[in-house]
């Protein structure tokens, strides 16, 4: 399988005896929008940076995935991302204002979302075809 593979589905099955089936959405839906929204709020005061928003948002939607099907087996997991997500939505001003003022430091941790979402992608397409 190659690399973008991984990138196939964001949505996986939640039907039958599929791990996204419960929690799925209910942990998937905010990590896709409080990863959007933190990226749009370090990167977007600055011009340069605003293309980066991209992988925060590919991040919310693919790793969001992959820890809504790991929240299926660990509950305490699943509280933890709706906290993460409750932070970052319930209180976006501290971020802005963070965002705005850390030009670099928003650039390093959105290059850093971005190598571990493609190493992620890297490993789990690598396991898919050691396993074959």
């Amino acid at each position: 399988m190659s690399l973008l593979g991984y990138f196939r589905s964001p949505f996986p099955s939640a039907e039958g005896f599929s791990a996204y089936r419960m929690p799925g959405v209910a942990v998937h839906g905010p990590l896709i929008l409080a990863a959007s929204l933190l990226g749009f709020l370090l990167c977007w005061p600055h011009p340069m940076l605003r293309p980066l928003v991209a992988a925060w948002v590919l991040a919310g939607v693919y790793l969001g995935r992959d820890l809504a099907v790991r929240c299926h087996y660990y509950p305490l997991l699943t509280m933890l991302c709706w906290a993460a997500s409750a932070i970052v939505l319930i209180r976006p001003a501290p971020i802005a204002r963070f965002g705005a003022s850390h030009r670099v430091i928003s650039a390093v941790l959105s290059g850093a979302v971005g190598a571990v979402l493609f190493l992620v992608a890297f490993v789990m397409t690598r396991e898919e075809d050691s396993g074959r």
